[in-house]
């Protein structure tokens, strides 16, 4: 199957300073935005720095009257991220630090159907993340509160294949993220990343007042290049080469409309390998 060019979303922002902790390797912890935004909607935490992120996926898909086989997708996520560190220096000092950031990263996808169920879908987000809330502790502490910009270009592909009725789904991209703020000096964030993926679905067989659920599960790998960088405090970086999904979602095979959204799915999935991440998801993000 083809593969597919896709950038996600990037950021770098909390810097953690203590007047008590001396400059030395892992002392300064930095959040890795471009990847928690990426996940979209999930949590993890990592040298004790606990991540949670909320995406509420606005969007609407335009047809082209004259091209019958191109549609225009305009994206419009808002994202809100808690960032909670606590790190323990000796038996006499615990640093804390909390975080609230709101970001908004708009974009346009390109659907275009090359073959019968076969579609590429090259896209770009540009948006600005920002600081809403801080809480430190000691006041030695400083979280950088600098607005930052994120930035994400790539494409996707996407295979269906019909049998009785199974829908089998093979989805490629390539992707990279990339963040900064508009301060000199600011730390950068950015990587690329592969992602293959292949996900099963099949209506339930029953109906609830004239709808017919379906349920389906996938399986994505994920593969940095160059490798995911997170600080650790007094520790040195963890860098994310290869992760594992595993995912299942619920949906109706009935065509419905909720609210603004268009046949709405959710599900929860499970990331492995090099970090572990708990994630909900809104379907085959393909």
């Amino acid at each position: 199957m083809r593969w597919v060019c896709f950038c996600l979303l990037a950021i770098s922002i909390i810097f953690i300073q203590a007047d008590k902790v001396k400059a030395q390797p892992g002392t300064d912890i930095r959040v890795n935005f471009a990847y928690a935004f990426q996940l979209g909607f999930g949590s993890y935490d990592i040298g004790g720095l606990d991540v949670d992120v909320v995406k509420l996926p606005l969007s609407y898909t335009f047809d082209l009257s004259r091209h019958e086989k191109l549609k225009l997708k305009v994206l419009s996520p808002f994202y809100y991220g808690r960032f909670k560190f606590k790190g323990i220096v000796d038996e006499n000092t615990t640093i804390t630090a909390e975080q609230h950031v709101l970001s908004y990263i708009p974009g346009l996808e390109l659907q275009y159907e090359i073959l019968n169920n076969w579609y590429l879908k090259p896209f770009g987000n540009i948006g600005l993340a920002w600081s809403v809330s801080e809480k430190i502790r000691p006041r030695a502490l400083n979280i950088s509160n600098s607005t930052i910009y994120v930035y994400t270009v790539g494409m996707r592909s996407l295979y269906e294949i019909f049998w009785e009725r199974f829908k089998f789904s093979i989805g490629n991209a390539i992707l990279w993220a990339g963040n900064s703020t508009f301060i000199d000096g600011e730390p950068d964030e950015s990587f690329g990343v592969l992602e293959n993926g292949i996900e099963v679905l099949h209506p339930l067989g029953f109906r609830i007042k004239g709808f017919e659920p379906d349920m389906s599960a996938f399986f994505i790998y994920y593969r940095y290049l160059p490798d995911a960088e997170f600080s650790r405090f007094l520790r040195s970086p963890l860098k994310v080469e290869n992760q594992y999904e595993i995912a299942a979602t619920i949906g109706s095979a009935t065509p419905f409309k909720l609210w603004i959204f268009n046949n709405p799915r959710i599900g929860v999935g499970y990331r492995f390998g090099d970090l572990d991440v708990f994630t909900i998801n809104f379907g085959f993000p393909f």
